[in-house]
């Protein structure tokens, strides 16, 4: 499928060379571009490209905001900014809005190539998680039926956290008893809900522990599981593992952030979420 672009920057020579190296390595389709924040609002949400590159500072509205707008609609689009500003509040507030990676100006090939490269990367492992999961939910019955043992489950999920580091750590051992109970709670049912305060009572009330020690080892092992997939990811953005995880088991804008975090370009680290790491970890582990 060609992947379309909108380019959104106040300077129309900008916007040409952007547009130039899109089509000189045949990364896609510029369908649209314009130089106002108010004029991209529109042009956006009406031809909803796959990426948009957005200028920081724009006329009438700036980059982060309009992006944060178009966030809110859920739009399938993956937001690319284009700065020359350095500061470290303004580059924080543009990956919380929702962007996924910075273009510097002045615009330089290689790093508008990598980094869009990558984004269609990302994009890519996104959609094949949710299709598998949208089969697994439409036919989980028959899904079910081929389903690897219990003992088989255990092995995969060990697997993993080899993969990413904490297969030593105190909470593995908490994070796959939750991986049972959760999987054994939503078997035969599609879109099941659990509340995770349910999950550390029922486990506390199994090992006689207390519930909050549970989670706070819990949160402890997946912290430590984002920062090795970050190291693995500054080392190698292409690193195997980085790729099969670091969208799976996280955000990938928290990954992000915990990469800036660790190269010292912010003071905030990348932020976990238990359900999408346990839920990640369960798809992973049965994909396999």
């Amino acid at each position: 499928m060609n992947v379309s672009f909108v380019v959104v920057d106040d300077d129309v020579s900008v916007r040409k060379i952007i547009q130039h190296i899109i089509n000189e390595y045949e990364l896609g389709k510029v369908v649209a571009e314009c130089g106002d924040g108010i004029a991209a609002e529109k042009i956006i949400r009406d031809v909803r490209p796959h990426i948009a590159l957005v200028d920081l500072l724009l006329p009438k509205q700036d980059g982060i905001e309009l992006i944060r707008k178009l966030a809110a609609d859920r739009l399938d689009t993956s937001f690319i900014m284009i700065s020359q500003v350095n500061s470290e509040p303004m580059i924080t507030r543009a990956y919380e809005c929702g962007i996924e990676f910075f273009i510097h100006k002045p615009i330089n090939v290689l790093e508008v190539v990598s980094v869009i490269n990558r984004v269609k990367e990302s994009r890519r492992l996104r959609q094949f998680v949710s299709i598998i999961q949208q089969t697994a939910s439409q036919y989980s019955v028959a899904l079910k039926s081929a389903e690897q043992p219990k003992n088989n489950l255990k092995t995969n999920v060990y697997r993993i956290f080899s993969d990413i580091g904490i297969i030593g750590e105190a909470g593995a051992k908490d994070i796959y008893q939750i991986v049972e109970l959760v999987d054994a709670w939503s078997e035969g049912t599609a879109n099941y809900c659990y509340q995770l305060s349910d999950v550390y009572s029922k486990l506390s009330a199994k090992t006689q522990q207390d519930a909050k020690t549970i989670e706070q080892r819990v949160r402890r092992t997946i912290a430590k599981a984002l920062q090795n997939l970050a190291n693995l990811g500054i080392e190698d953005y292409y690193n195997e593992k980085f790729q099969n995880y670091s969208t799976v088991l996280f955000d990938f804008k928290e990954v992000r952030q915990e990469i800036n975090f660790i190269n010292g370009k912010s003071t905030y680290r990348g932020k976990i979420n238990v359900k999408k790491f346990i839920e990640g970890l369960i798809f992973a582990a049965k994909l396999n």
